[in-house]
């Protein structure tokens, strides 16, 4: 798709946020020799390590010294719980985390060359949760054809639950803030995306599914329109509308 890059305020509406839905800090680090360098990255931060109860003891908390573990890539947890992890393999690996006698393991899936990850983790009692946030840019239209161009989006994916929540914009004189909820297993996403407040007649909700890889985010969607829409509101608005956003994170 080459977009003519207008922003047109309603149709942007939807699919922007669309765009959004979809799916992805710093101790020190040990790389491979430069043959077995896959350019992979994970940065990573634990934001708490409750180890496993043991009888008569007590529950560690610690953010500290933890150790991190990809295959033969491993590092420590500094005084902020931050740590780098490079060049680990690719295909599914096993990321371990470990404190004293206790440790806790998280999959990540589908890992290419290149890919980069940024974590914030929780582990209690060898579970771990996990969270990333980011900016994806990029550009989308829809069966508007004005409706095509640039937006920037915010969201905040937290894999334990599958979870997927965040925002998206544009800017006056349309000003529409839309929420975004939903879910992402593996490399797909689908959920919704809700006007939380606007200065266009048409801006409305929306549906979404879509696909990530890497940092790339590509989605399509469908305008969802309230019951209680005007007449005025449906004359002035026209059909409704579908469309795909591409998104890199930033």
């Amino acid at each position: 798709m080459s977009p003519q890059y207008r922003i047109h305020s309603r149709r942007w509406a939807p699919g922007l946020l669309l765009a959004l839905l979809l799916s992805f800090g710093c101790g020190g680090d040990d790389n491979g020799p430069e043959e077995q360098q896959t350019g992979t990255l994970l940065q990573g931060t634990v934001a708490s390590f409750q180890a496993q109860a043991v009888p008569g003891g007590f529950a560690l908390a610690a953010t500290e010294g933890v150790r991190v573990t990809i295959g033969s890539k491993s590092t420590e947890t500094d005084a902020n719980g931050d740590f780098t992890l490079r060049d680990f393999g690719v295909g599914n690996q096993n990321l371990d985390f470990s404190l004293d006698a206790s440790s806790a393991t998280h999959l990540l899936t589908d890992v290419e060359a290149g890919d980069s990850y940024d974590f914030l983790f929780s582990i209690n009692g060898g579970n771990v949760s996990t969270q990333h946030t980011g900016t994806w840019v990029g550009e989308g239209g829809s069966t508007d054809p004005s409706s095509q161009g640039f937006v920037t989006i915010t969201m905040i994916i937290a894999q334990n639950g599958n979870a997927l929540s965040g925002t998206a914009s544009i800017p006056p004189p349309d000003a529409t803030t839309w929420t975004i909820s939903g879910k992402e297993t593996g490399q797909s996403v689908d959920g919704e995306f809700t006007v939380t407040g606007s200065n266009s007649l048409c801006a409305s909700d929306g549906a979404f599914q879509g696909t990530f890889t890497a940092d790339t985010l590509d989605a399509t969607f469908v305008e969802v329109r309230p019951d209680d829409w005007t007449p005025a509101q449906e004359a002035e608005c026209g059909p409704v509308e579908s469309g795909v956003f591409t998104l890199v994170k930033q």
